[in-house]
């Protein structure tokens, strides 16, 4: 029965327009999630190419980085990676996908390490100065509990870069869509230092993609007392 009412879901959401997911990602626990992405290869290698439409989100993230170890994390086969790699000391590149993985192994970047491993399963042994998910959020059954997991792996000071879709994308992948709003709401509680967030336009112009770079606090912020009273007025107020 539940099978059958999913399916009608589906269909009505895929009649109206509505973002359709792929019943493993949508429904699916840990080893359906696994499953759908071990079995393939996640294609990335076009975004290296200037002519390719994507590429503007690519030279926007090269752009962020320089130095450091770096957290690639939804790597494919590696598209980011071989840009990213130059850029830094160490790069970590995570992918459920180890079919994709093993394309990344083949190039032998000194670098360059891969681990197979959701990011809601990754427990890293090291903090990092950059971590760089490209594209990956819309994938996410919980992005703003993965982004607070994530937001923790960061080094005092470090730098949390994110791109994903602005708006609808037909995708069977796609379990959320954003727009600038949303996106920056889903930011704000991660006690960054700061954030910015943007657009990223194609070569048409068209605002393509949403971009953050939020920034990790090199210390823990002073006690603020002042700060403390007027969340307690605050609190009060909202409760009359």
């Amino acid at each position: 029965m539940k099978k059958l009412i999913r399916r009608a879901s589906s269909s009505l959401r895929f009649r109206l327009g509505l973002r359709v997911a792929a019943p493993e990602l949508e429904y699916g626990g840990d080893d359906e999630v696994a499953r759908f992405y071990n079995r393939r290869v996640t294609d990335c290698a076009f975004l290296g190419d200037s002519e390719h439409y994507e590429h503007p989100r690519a030279k926007w993230l090269v752009e962020q980085v320089q130095g450091g170890s770096l957290l690639e994390i939804g790597c494919g086969n590696g598209g980011m990676t071989r840009l990213l790699a130059p850029r830094v000391s160490q790069l970590l590149a995570i992918d459920v996908s180890a079919p994709s993985l093993r394309e990344i192994e083949g190039w032998a970047m000194e670098n360059v390490t891969t681990v197979r491993a959701l990011v809601e399963d990754f427990r890293p042994s090291q903090r990092f100065d950059w971590i760089v998910m490209s594209e990956i959020l819309e994938h996410l059954r919980r992005p703003a509990q993965v982004l607070a997991q994530c937001f923790g792996w960061l080094t005092s000071g470090g730098s949390l870069i994110l791109t994903t879709p602005n708006g609808h994308w037909e995708s069977d992948e796609h379990l959320h869509e954003f727009d600038l709003e949303g996106f920056s709401r889903l930011l704000a509680p991660l006690g960054a230092e700061s954030f910015q967030a943007g657009y990223v336009r194609d070569g048409e112009g068209r605002r393509r993609w949403l971009v953050a770079r939020i920034l990790a606090p090199e210390s823990p912020p002073a006690a603020d007392e002042f700060h403390h009273r007027w969340s307690v007025v605050r609190e009060q107020r909202r409760k009359t």
